[in-house]
C-alpha cells in the first residue's frame, strides 16, 4: 500500500500540504483536518481510483475515518494477502465436503458438522450469495446423494453445477462464463489439497478454503469472506436463475436479434426517482465491466444529486417474459456549459441486448443541439467499452 498516495489525496481533499499532514500525529482526528461530510465521498472515490480498489460498504463507517491510524488500518486490508473483492459466489465440492464419504463408491452420511456447513451455505443463499457445485464424480451419484440423504441443502439452492471428470479449473472457468461474473468474486471450498492447489495456482484471483472437519475454523473463514453480503443482495439468485433461462433459450433461434425479440422485453428509461436511490447506488458499486468512469456512489450522494439543479439522473429498467430485472442501468449527468456524462453504467446481466443504446439515445434526445461529453476512465475491467462514447457521437471529456 502506497501511503504517499493516500496522503496526497487527503491533502488535495482538505486543501492542505500532504507533507504537513505527514508530520502531524497519526491519532489526530481527520475531521479536524477538514475531512467533513461534504468532501468525504470525493475522498473515497479518489482513493478507489488511485489505489484501484473497491471499498466495501461495511467499511464506509465514520470510525474507520476517525484518524489517520484508523484510515491506514482499514485500507491496509485491501492490500493484504487474504483480501479479495466483494464475494458473490461460493463453489463447493461434494464428496467429503457436503457429506462424509464418496458417493457411488461407499456409504455416505452427514453429521452435526456437515449440517453446520450446509446451514451456513443456506444462510449465504438467503443473503443472495450464489451457490455452485464442482465435483469429480458422476452426475447420477451426486443426484442420488441429494435425494437420499436428509440434508438441509438441496438442488434448489444451487444456481450452477459442474459434475464430471474434467479438471476443476476448466469447470470453474465455465461457471464464471455462465454467470458472467469475475472470478475474483468466487470462493472455492474443497477437502483436497491437490484441487485447492491447482485452483490457487491456475486461478489465483479465486479465494480457496480447505474443508477440514477436524478443525471447524474453515466455516468461520467462509463467513468472513462473505461478511459484506446483506439483505440487499437477496434477489441475486432469482435474477441469475432467470438469466440462465434466457441463455438456455438462445439455442432455439438463428440470430441473437430473433432471440431478443422473442423475450417481449419492456424497457423504461426516465428520470430517476427518490425511491430509486438505493438501487442506483448499489448498481454503481457492483458494476465494473460497463462502468465508464469507474465512479461509485452511496445512496446519500444520489439523493443529493437528485436535489441539485445542476444534475439529472436517468435510469434504465427492463423486464421480459422471464421476470422483472428492475433498474439495470443509469447515467449521471451534469448540466453545465456542456452536458457532461459523469458516469454511465449497465448491469452485466443484460450485455448483448443493446439496452445501452436506449439509455444513450435518451440522453442525446434530451439534450439535442447541446454538446455532450462523457467521462471515461480506463480500468482493466471496463476496457472493452473504451470506445463506447466515440461510437455514439459523444466526445470524451478531457
Amino acid at each position: 500500500m502506497n501511503e504517499n498516495i493516500i496522503y496526497d489525496i487527503l491533502g488535495h481533499t482538505v486543501q492542505r500540504d500532504p507533507c504537513d499532514i505527514k508530520n502531524l500525529p497519526t491519532s489526530m482526528h481527520l475531521i479536524d483536518l477538514g475531512l467533513n461530510s461534504l468532501n468525504f465521498i470525493r475522498f473515497i472515490v479518489e482513493l478507489e481510483k488511485a489505489l484501484n480498489i473497491e471499498i466495501l460498504d461495511s467499511d464506509l463507517v465514520l470510525e474507520n475515518f476517525k484518524t489517520i491510524d484508523t484510515l491506514m488500518k482499514m485500507l491496509n486490508k485491501y492490500f493484504s494477502h487474504n483480501y479479495c473483492n466483494i464475494k458473490k459466489v461460493i463453489i463447493s465440492d461434494c464428496d467429503n465436503v457436503l457429506w462424509h464419504g464418496i458417493a457411488g463408491e461407499e456409504m455416505i452420511h452427514i453429521d452435526t458438522n456437515t449440517r453446520k456447513l450446509q446451514t451456513e451455505l443456506i444462510d449465504l443463499y438467503n443473503r443472495g450469495i450464489l451457490i455452485c457445485l464442482c465435483s469429480k464424480n458422476k452426475y447420477a451419484n451426486i443426484v442420488e446423494a441429494f435425494n437420499t440423504l436428509d440434508m438441509p441443502l438441496n438442488f434448489s439452492h444451487v444456481i450452477s453445477y459442474k459434475i464430471n471428470m474434467l479438471d476443476k479449473v476448466c469447470n470453474i472457468k465455465q461457471i464464471s462464463e455462465e454467470l458472467n461474473l469475475d472470478m475474483a468474486s468466487f470462493v472455492f471450498i474443497d477437502d483436497s489439497n491437490y484441487e485447492l492447489g491447482c485452483v490457487k495456482s491456475m486461478l489465483p484471483e479465486i479465494a480457496t478454503i480447505k474443508v477440514d472437519y477436524k478443525n471447524l475454523n474453515f466455516i468461520e473463514q467462509i463467513k468472513e469472506y462473505f461478511s459484506s453480503a446483506s439483505s440487499a443482495d437477496k434477489n441475486r439468485t432469482k435474477q441469475y436463475r432467470e438469466q440462465k433461462e434466457r441463455e438456455k433459450n438462445k439455442s432455439r433461434y438463428e440470430t441473437i436479434d430473433d432471440y431478443n425479440k422473442s423475450l417481449d422485453t419492456s424497457v423504461v428509461c426516465d428520470y430517476a426517482r427518490e425511491d430509486q436511490c438505493n438501487r442506483i447506488a448499489e448498481l454503481s458499486q457492483r458494476t465494473n465491466q460497463f462502468n465508464l468512469s469507474g465512479k461509485r456512489y452511496c445512496a446519500e450522494t444520489i439523493h443529493n444529486l437528485l436535489s441539485n439543479n445542476e444534475y439529472n439522473i436517468f435510469t434504465l429498467s427492463a423486464s421480459d417474459k422471464y421476470g422483472d430485472m428492475g433498474i439495470i442501468g443509469a447515467a449521471i449527468i451534469k448540466v453545465s456549459e456542456n452536458i457532461v456524462i459523469e458516469n454511465f453504467f449497465l448491469s452485466c446481466r443484460v450485455f448483448g441486448r443493446d439496452l445501452e443504446e436506449i439509455l444513450i439515445d435518451k440522453i442525446k434526445a434530451t439534450y439535442e443541439n447541446r454538446t455532450i461529453v462523457g467521462i471515461y476512465n480506463y480500468t482493466e475491467k471496463n476496457k472493452h467499452f473504451s470506445t463506447f462514447y466515440s461510437e455514439h457521437g459523444v466526445c470524451e471529456y478531457e
